[in-house]
């Protein structure tokens, strides 16, 4: 699947200086909670319906994965409706897929961190090096994800289908 092709670019591309330190047992546990494909929630929307195609929106980014591979060929692959979290096998980075709604937010390698685990505060720092403010957390058996987004306006996810596995 997407994950092997994945960690082979991790290991070509130079992660941003907040990655390079060992990482705290949080930050695992940070990025495998992360490493989903995310559907926008929508007040009225159900569960079910937010995540109708997401494993298929997995494969269809898996499809369109350039056949050389630089940070700058994975700028312009974009999920198709949400966000694509891709994990590495640095806990500290992973790779994100924003849909086009997010232009702020680019496409590529990025950098996890922990802020605040009890709360489920997650710092992101993207490919263009901007830093974008996470919430994690549960509704019922759900996965949940708040983003910031550069105008302050949050929004909601659900996490539909895992990209983690363990090894």
């Amino acid at each position: 699947m997407l994950r092997p092709l994945l960690i082979m670019l991790a290991l070509l591309a130079p992660l941003p200086a907040a990655a390079q330190s060992s990482p705290a047992p949080d930050v695992a546990r940070a990025t495998r909670a992360l490493s989903a494909m995310w559907r926008p929630l929508a007040d009225a929307a159900s569960v079910e319906a937010a995540c109708a195609g997401a494993v298929e929106e997995i494969a269809a980014v898996e499809a369109a994965l350039p056949p050389v591979v630089t940070q700058q060929s994975l700028a312009r692959v974009r999920a198709l409706h949400g966000l694509l979290v891709v994990p590495t096998d640095d806990p500290q980075a992973a790779y994100f897929f924003p849909d086009a709604t997010m232009p702020w937010f680019a496409a590529g390698l990025g950098a996890v961190a922990v802020i605040d685990e009890a709360q489920g505060f997650v710092g992101v720092r993207d490919a263009a090096g901007r830093d974008i403010a996470f919430q994690l957390g549960r509704g019922g058996q759900h996965p949940l994800l708040r983003i910031r987004n550069p105008e302050g306006q949050v929004l909601n996810f659900v996490g539909c289908a895992p990209t983690w596995r363990a090894s």
